[in-house]
């Protein structure tokens, strides 16, 4: 017999390019594709350069802890994604001085 899911949540998150939210979306897939129980589940929609997140629990709790469980992945993505496009323009800039020598 499954609980019921009583709880809800929905959140958007907007990105500054499409390719980001593909980033971010990608880096999610795992976790989509095998949750971690039956007593909360999430879904995740791509909607221009948006990310709309979908949150379901059998209680509020079980709510909280899903949706800081994805906060959490979200930061550990959003810095590897700064740290990917820092190292990228540190390399464009090297490379250019190169060829100017």
């Amino acid at each position: 017999m499954t609980k019921e899911l009583d709880a809800r949540a929905r959140i958007r998150m907007d990105f500054r390019s499409k390719r980001e939210r593909d980033a971010i979306l990608n880096g999610l897939m795992p976790e989509l594709q095998h949750p971690a129980g039956d007593k909360a589940k999430t879904s995740i929609k791509a909607r221009g350069s948006s990310l709309i997140f979908q949150f379901e629990a059998s209680s509020s709790t079980k709510l909280r802890a899903i949706v800081s469980s994805y906060l959490r992945l979200l930061t550990a993505s959003f810095h590897v994604c700064e740290n990917l496009i820092t190292l990228e323009r540190s390399s464009s800039n090297n490379s250019q001085k190169k060829q100017a020598t």
